[in-house]
């Protein structure tokens, strides 16, 4: 029997609190994305301009203001700009969007499909590491995510499908649809109307819904999304001026679509991308689309083919952008997490057929494989590269290796509810043990607070900072609180900065200063102090020896 849906809405609850919260400020703020959106949230609070975002002293156009509020509420919740406090809103919109998940999966198919869905949600690779790091797209998926439950429970309610509890807000249903849109585009910019839009009117012209078209209140509503976006978009226009408007609502939306100068790669990129992102269910997800076209399912297609729908239109949308992150396919991560959901419900319900369950037995055959495999050679790998670390992948191992043995044990003998619940255990315990032992294990290595202290230890007030090259000011900002810090893209300028008369510091990767040595530029240049950060060996110079 399963749990009464309260009782699983706290398991869930439970299963974030250890996933996402417990160790969420062990390790420091990490490049690329993280100290950045800190940095811009510091100078908001620090400046008291809440409508137009700085960075580094000047103006930030590449993202609208919603997550840099909530970072900022963070830090007068948690008292100060803290790894925790700088990732707690991820954390928290993340675990929002597995509980929503769940009723989306309750709404759709039943309590346990909506607990197995979010359970695949949350401990899939992308979506909890995103969740456990500073980063705009878990707010994103959320709104996105409930704009389209809106959407969804509005088409419910205008066919006539309605409980009494829905009939009561069977009129505000699809104003919430647009409330999500207008959310996510304050959230990360025209990509969070573009998205549920595209997947909502895509659904219904395919099922020829001319009808619906008519009466999902596009007029009314997009007055409502313009309303809410243009309360802060119009001041930071006024603030900002014209060139605020044209990064804003072009070199930062259309161009990065169109041009991708940022992050190109080839139209098939998440083809191969996004299996890793939503590993390990990815190895289910074919199997589930396969069940859910069917014959079984045919009195169930309406609910699959929103799914369907949902994850195409998105993974089809950022193929065709020339730009490409795997993160940016997170807002399709809870259709793809449902269709797996189903498809384990069934499986474990005894509901599919023998030729149907064939579909589903060669996966677990194929992941309990690798798990066995990748438990037996982690420790091999790890005494190859990194000796000293051995005894950390040790636990790793077992995991892997013994939690694949036990599962296969319980698939032999049927017991398929509690071979799935051990396999999300393991996940979990993975989870904990990666971010509460390996993440600040290799934080040295990532971090850029130890140059920065170096940075703090020697230079003096009205000194001057620079960073050279392919680095970014944001982890020093961040971490040596100095802003600004100068940007300087070629040698003559940092030349021209170092031939200054006072004393200059400047960061730089260690194969840059080989070359600007070499260079030599009628310059004085001494080497300070060496540090990894990241994939990067920077080094701090100066012209002034101490």
């Amino acid at each position: 029997m399963s749990p009464q849906p309260w009782a699983q809405f706290a398991l869930l609850l439970g299963f974030c609190f250890v996933i996402y919260f417990v160790n969420l400020g062990r390790w420091d703020l990490w490049n690329p994305d993280e100290p950045r959106y800190a940095e811009v949230a510091r100078e908001m609070v620090n400046g008291g301009d809440w409508i137009l975002m700085h960075y580094n002293g000047n103006v930030y156009s590449d993202k609208p203001p919603l997550f840099f509020w909530l970072i900022g509420f963070s830090s007068y919740l948690w008292q100060g700009f803290t790894s925790f406090s700088v990732r707690f809103p991820s954390a928290f919109f993340g675990t929002l969007t597995v509980l929503l998940t769940f009723l989306f999966g309750k709404t759709l198919y039943g309590s346990r499909t909506g607990f197995l869905g979010s359970l695949i949600l949350a401990t899939s690779f992308e979506f909890a590491y995103l969740s456990s790091r500073a980063n705009i797209d878990t707010t994103l998926t959320f709104f996105t995510t409930a704009s389209l439950f809106c959407f969804f429970l509005w088409y419910r309610q205008n066919r006539g499908e309605k409980n009494h509890q829905e009939k009561d807000l069977s009129r505000f249903t699809i104003y919430g649809f647009y409330m999500g849109m207008a959310f996510a585009t304050l959230a990360k910019g025209p990509v969070g109307f573009i998205l549920p839009l595209l997947v909502s009117l895509f659904f219904l012209v395919l099922r020829k819904d001319w009808r619906g078209i008519r009466e999902m209140k596009l007029f009314p509503g997009m007055l409502l999304f313009l309303g809410m976006v243009l309360c802060w978009y119009l001041p930071a226009v006024w603030k900002g001026g014209r060139d605020y408007l044209s990064q804003t609502l072009f070199l930062h939306s259309i161009a990065r679509y169109s041009q991708g100068w940022a992050k190109g790669h080839p139209i098939y990129y998440y083809l191969y991308d996004f299996p890793t992102g939503f590993f390990p269910w990815v190895v289910f997800l074919p199997s589930a689309f396969v069940y859910a076209y069917s014959m079984k399912m045919v009195e169930k297609r309406r609910e699959f083919f929103f799914l369907s729908i949902w994850f195409a239109v998105i993974f089809i949308f950022f193929s065709l952008s020339k730009g490409k992150r795997g993160i940016y396919l997170l807002p399709l991560f809870p259709a793809a997490s449902l269709l797996v959901g189903k498809l384990l419900n069934e499986f474990i319900s005894f509901q599919m057929d023998h030729f149907r369950q064939r579909w589903i037995s060669l996966p677990i055959h194929v992941l309990l494989g690798l798990m066995f495999v990748s438990g037996v050679v982690l420790p091999w790998l790890v005494s190859i590269e990194f000796p000293s670390y051995m005894a950390y992948s040790l636990p790793l191992a077992f995991l892997l290796a013994g939690g694949s043995l036990a599962m296969f044990i319980f698939y032999r003998f049927k017991n398929l509810g509690a071979m799935f619940l051990l396999f999300f255990g393991l996940l979990v315990a993975g989870n904990f043990y990666m971010t509460r032992a390996v993440l600040p294990l290799i934080n040295p290595y990532k971090s850029a607070r130890f140059i920065s202290q170096e940075v703090l230890s020697r230079i003096q007030p009205g000194e001057k900072l620079a960073v050279y090259g392919r680095l970014s000011t944001a982890p020093y900002n961040f971490y040596t609180g100095i802003v600004p810090i100068s940007d300087l893209a070629s040698p003559s300028r940092l030349f021209q900065f170092l031939n200054s008369p006072e004393r200059a510091f400047c960061l730089i990767t260690f194969d840059e200063f080989g070359k600007i040595r070499t260079r030599g530029g009628g310059v004085e240049i001494h080497l300070v102090a060496r540090h990894p950060v990241g994939g990067n060996d920077v080094v701090l110079i100066s012209n002034r020896f101490e």
